[in-house]
């Protein structure tokens, strides 16, 4: 079953061998510089779409119901068929990772929906940083955001987020950048700086996690308040554990549980620059 391979190459901390790449070479390569509200600038957006639409069925078969969301799951024949081949450029489904709503997001998500009126409090700009299937970001939205930005480096995946913003009824705008190539800050516009920043599920590796923990240093110094959501992958050492302090933490449905080997909570922690447990 090819999802289940992709479901096991993140769980097993694995990098895409076919690549060649590190993980953070992979998130070194630029696949965008623009934002953009509710669209993609893939060249062919309405046809991948409606290959979208095709593929996954919408799901509320997660910790927050309250969201509708294009996934990929066991019902969908995809799910099931071996690896899609790239030979003719077809990338849509070649590492879906968006298609999945990943353990460490949906407690973000979860926790958002529950404590959003308080947490985004007088904070108006946020940032959900590799928003996949963009649960995170919509769920600020839902809870009062004036500006969500969900970032992801596939643009494929920006597609798949506007989709499922529209099917929400909420806006959020996508950005394909990848912004941890650049220090904190960089480029930001003052109507574009960020209150608040969401990351989850991002801690898959080692690698990407010294990477992010620097890049989030810098934002905790500027004043950005933020909040990482986790099942307990490889890159949650004990050196980032010293600078989260635990908010919350969900236990995961029965489903996820199966599509996920063996992860059976997930928790939301907040980022600090001082050992907080």
């Amino acid at each position: 079953m090819w999802a289940t391979l992709i479901v096991k190459r993140v769980t097993s901390f694995r990098r895409t061998a076919d690549r060649g790449k590190s993980t953070v070479a992979e998130y070194s390569t630029s696949l965008g510089s623009k934002h953009t509200a509710q669209k993609s600038e893939h060249p062919n957006n309405r046809m991948l779409q409606q290959t979208i639409i095709g593929s996954t069925e919408i799901s509320r078969a997660h910790l927050t119901p309250e969201i509708r969301l294009h996934l990929l799951t066991p019902n969908c024949p995809l799910y099931h068929a071996p690896a899609p081949s790239t030979a003719n450029g077809n990338t849509t489904f070649a590492e879906p990772f968006w298609s999945i709503f990943w353990p460490g997001g949906q407690a973000l998500a979860r926790f958002v929906l529950d404590r959003g009126d308080e947490l985004l409090k007088d904070k108006s700009v946020v940032l959900d940083l590799g928003a996949g299937c963009g649960a995170v970001a919509i769920a600020a939205k839902l809870r009062g955001a004036r500006l969500v930005i969900a970032n992801d480096i596939d643009p494929v995946a920006c597609v798949a987020i506007g989709m499922n913003a529209t099917l929400n009824d909420v806006r959020v705008r996508t950005s394909g950048q990848n912004l941890l190539a650049k220090p904190f800050g960089t480029d930001q516009t003052a109507d574009e700086r960020f209150d608040v920043i969401f990351v989850g599920d991002l801690l898959y590796d080692e690698e990407i996690a010294t990477v992010l923990e620097t890049w989030l240093d810098e934002a905790l110094r500027q004043g950005t308040s933020v909040f990482l959501g986790d099942p307990g992958r490889h890159g949650l050492t004990d050196k980032l554990r010293r600078k989260l302090r635990k908010l919350a933490t969900y236990e995961l449905p029965d489903n996820v549980r199966r599509e996920n080997y063996g992860f059976d909570t997930a928790t939301v922690w907040q980022f600090s620059n001082h050992n907080s447990n």
